[in-house]
């Protein structure tokens, strides 16, 4: 769902409480980020596809271009799963934007008109060594699916999981016991948007628990 106003948070936190009673629900904040969506998988600690989400069930196969962006672990550690996938935004930084643009110009090309037009533009090269030149980077959100070991119950844990595997997860992720503690986040991030070195357009609040999250469907 989306939220617009503290009032529309509130009327989707009471649509949580009526659909799991006495459920003791704590969410995660996170910077909601400006850039392109993307799954990983990896298979034996390796990375043997990076997809574009396309409409959610088929995107375009990119793996190439994603090998380049050095923020992107080509394998991972042992204690991961023997297969699975992790969810995550490709961005550019509004310095690497600002390169790229001025890098454009000088050569009398089109400029791109935000940061994630361009970063959907460089992970759709033919060439990787465009693509590597770009300076893209990224933030996991989500473990997709994990198989043959067992992973952490709540999105918060699954966060601190995956950064120990080597990915890189967003600092101002927050956790919060309240939808009051959700809201607080929101405002602290709405004054420091300017600040940060991405784009970020809002937050999103998660419920914790994945067993909560099945509950409601």
């Amino acid at each position: 769902a989306n939220a617009f106003y503290y009032d529309e948070l509130l009327a989707w936190h009471k649509r949580l409480e009526n659909l799991a009673p006495k459920a003791s629900v704590d969410f995660v904040a996170e910077p909601k980020m400006d850039g392109v969506a993307v799954a990983l998988t990896y298979i034996d600690g390796i990375l043997v596809t990076g997809a574009t989400r396309g409409d959610g069930y088929r995107g375009e196969n990119v793996t190439q271009n994603l090998r380049t962006v050095k923020s992107i672990p080509l394998s991972v550690t042992a204690d991961a799963p023997p297969r699975f996938e992790v969810r995550g935004e490709v961005y550019l930084s509004k310095a690497s934007f600002k390169k790229l643009n001025d890098d454009r110009a000088d050569e009398g090309q089109p400029l791109f008109a935000n940061p994630r037009n361009a970063a959907a533009g460089s992970l759709r090269q033919l060439d990787p060594r465009t693509t590597a030149q770009r300076l893209l980077d990224i933030f996991v959100y989500a473990l997709g699916w994990a198989e043959g070991k067992a992973v952490p119950d709540t999105h918060w844990k699954t966060m601190e999981y995956l950064k120990s595997l080597g990915f890189k997860v967003n600092h101002n992720n927050t956790h919060c016991d309240s939808i009051e503690e959700v809201e607080t986040f929101y405002q602290m991030m709405k004054e420091e948007r300017e600040h940060l070195p991405y784009e970020a357009d809002g937050i999103v609040a998660k419920v914790n628990s994945f067993e909560i999250q099945h509950r409601l469907g």
